[in-house]
């Protein structure tokens, strides 16, 4: 009976897997070809490739939106983590309220929000005003529930108040035993919940358009400009996006596996 559950789970995995990767290799199939007008592509080339990988602007536009991303989610971690240091070890009762308050952006994504703080800050004095600031904050704002859920998850998965007591016990302050003992034990969660973040600011278009447009230009805006000229360079700007996200992916995966095996050992 187990053996039959397993197969069948296996089997399923397999199904949701296939079907989310079917519009992934239409895409990279369709990059490589210029026309796709019967039921098989013809004038296969990979100029499209050569054209965006040499081109210093798509190179330019991806280095903003790696900044434009590690920066909120960097402030937006930090923030979490010192709050649930509050509510974990002095307030507890304090959870609730942080639960609704940190997944209030849910409700407010979109056009919604760019739009908001256009209205509230586009005359504001400095730094306010600046677009890369309010691109910056809403940033935080729209990473903030997929951050708050990872490190709370993770935070409830353990016994944080018996490894606190027992770290007092031990001579401990609760400052460095909440960032020295629970956090490194929360670091998965932390990289999970980092990575889905990242995900949601490279895939956005919406916010990123109406605050900072060309301001700011990202990969997006390129993606969005180049749509207009050729859907072959479009597919394989898609297609390098996907592999840079992938490669960035696998590197912090990778380190924090090293750091947790490293923490096991000593």
């Amino acid at each position: 009976m187990k053996t039959k559950k397993k197969h069948g789970t296996g089997l399923l995995l397999v199904v949701v897997a296939v079907y989310l990767l079917i519009p992934l290799v239409f895409t990279f199939l369709y990059s490589l070809f210029r026309e796709w007008m019967d039921i098989l592509p013809s004038s296969f080339t990979l100029n499209a490739y050569g054209e965006i990988l040499g081109d210093s602007v798509f190179w330019l536009s991806v280095g903003r939106t790696l900044i434009i991303s590690i920066i909120p989610i960097f402030i937006c971690m930090v923030i979490v983590l010192l709050a649930m240091y509050v509510v974990v070890v002095y307030h507890p009762e304090w959870d609730k309220y942080m639960k609704l308050l940190c997944t209030m952006p849910y409700a407010i994504q979109g056009v919604i929000l760019p739009i908001c703080v256009l209205a509230l800050y586009a005359d504001a004095p400095e730094p306010f005003s600046n677009r890369i600031f309010m691109l910056t904050s809403t940033y935080c704002i729209v990473v903030l529930p997929y951050i708050y859920q990872g490190v709370r998850n993770n935070l409830n998965g353990m016994n944080v108040k018996g490894l606190l007591e027992a770290a007092q016990m031990l001579g401990a302050g609760q400052f460095y035993s909440f960032f020295r003992i629970i956090v490194p034990n929360i670091t998965n969660g932390i990289i999970i919940s980092s990575m889905l973040a990242m995900a949601i600011v490279f895939g956005d278009f919406v916010v990123i358009n109406m605050l900072a447009g060309n301001y700011f230009p990202t990969a997006q805006m390129y993606v969005y400009e180049i749509m207009k000229k050729s859907s072959q360079k479009t597919c394989a700007a898609i297609m390098i996006l996907f592999t840079v996200t992938l490669l960035i992916s696998m590197f912090v995966f990778l380190r924090g596996a090293d750091s947790q095996k490293q923490d096991e050992e000593n």
